[in-house]
């Protein structure tokens, strides 16, 4: 098995667990944790002894999104560089979406921005009941550019212009009414439990079977087109680049009002 710097892996016979693992900056993505959760799964997906991927957060949170960090790092570059840039995520989203697998996330703590990028790939999402939401792009003056193609076909545009266009903290109930989870886990141990009824139930399936039903879906036309990826990479790389987020991020890392906000 591979070494990973930024992510833990286990594999329990044909079981695999993939765990973000930067706990100090709460599991926010950085270059290095999107090449190699895309690694793990390009891997994984191929492996026909695996028959379950389970993502977890190492530490208290699942993950916060991006790093503000690698997010700020964009002067000078061009829009094209910034989309190159940004098709590294993409792809890791897609190495998720598209496994043949079945997919659980298990979520404690938080899941925030980018984060819910990742659990609306699963195919399976149970969170600890006192995790918490957020689609905070806009409080920094991004856009959720590449995760709107995967979040939207899971909550449909009425709760996602509710919780994009407002970015307010949400609980686990709103995030299962609006699609965006499947089970609430009462506490770390029922967690566990879920997440091994699950796996026992994708074991005594057909595999491929499972992996047949992830391609029926996308024949019947559920799937995501690579025209709507492309447009949300194009939105992503203009918000980066644009004055307001770099301010937005700056402010952000530096524990400031931006300057663009209003004052109350």
């Amino acid at each position: 098995m591979a070494k990973f710097e930024t992510i833990s892996v286990t594999q329990d016979g044909p079981v695999v667990t993939v765990s973000l693992n930067r706990p100090d900056v709460r599991n926010a993505m950085n270059p290095e944790m999107i090449g190699e959760i895309t690694a793990a799964f390009a891997a994984f997906n191929a492996d026909n002894a695996v028959r379950v991927i389970v993502l977890r957060g190492e530490g208290t949170v699942f993950c916060a999104g991006g790093d503000l960090n690698w997010m700020k790092d964009v002067l000078g570059q061009t829009e094209q560089e910034v989309v190159d840039d940004s098709r590294h995520l993409l792809n890791m989203y897609r190495s998720i979406n598209d496994s043949p697998k079945l997919v659980i996330a298990a979520l404690r703590g938080a899941a925030v921005a980018g984060g819910l990028g990742i659990i609306s790939c699963a195919d399976v999402v149970i969170a600890e009941a006192q995790t918490k939401f957020c689609i905070s792009e806009v409080k920094i003056g991004l856009v959720p550019g590449i995760i709107a193609a995967f979040i939207l076909p899971r909550m449909g545009p009425g709760w996602f212009r509710y919780l994009s266009k407002t970015a307010i903290l949400f609980d686990t109930e709103t995030a299962r009414t609006a699609g965006l989870i499947h089970e609430i886990a009462a506490d770390d141990a029922d967690l566990d439990a879920r997440v091994a009824t699950h796996t026992e139930h994708a074991l005594n399936a057909s595999p491929d079977a499972i992996a047949d039903t992830r391609y029926l879906i996308n024949a019947l036309g559920y799937g995501i087109s690579k025209e709507s990826l492309d447009k949300g990479l194009l939105f992503n790389a203009k918000a980066r680049l644009s004055d307001v987020a770099q301010e937005g991020i700056t402010a952000f890392l530096e524990k400031r009002p931006p300057a663009w906000q209003a004052k109350n």
